[in-house]
């Protein structure tokens, strides 16, 4: 399994972002940067960082994400066999 710290890597070589997906970590990077910095330092559990509710939008927002990469690689699959 990957921590943090090889995530952070891995996600600093792509590319263009636009092409990927945002994952759970790169939703906390982006809406609670410190909150981000807290747990790449190890300072604080994951689980009681964020309220139930910001849980629920950062899940939201990722899953959401998904389902737009998704929906971009099915019109780009429908418009290349024309």
């Amino acid at each position: 399994m990957k921590d943090l710290a090889d995530y952070r890597r891995l996600s600093s070589k792509k590319k263009r972002v636009h092409e990927f997906p945002e994952g759970i970590l790169d939703v906390i990077e982006k809406v609670h940067p410190e909150k981000y910095r807290l747990m790449l330092e190890g300072k604080t559990c994951t689980a009681t960082l964020f309220s139930s509710e910001e849980w629920l939008d950062i899940v939201t927002k990722s899953r959401n994400s998904y389902k737009n990469h998704i929906q971009g690689i099915k019109l780009a699959r429908k418009y290349s066999r024309h």
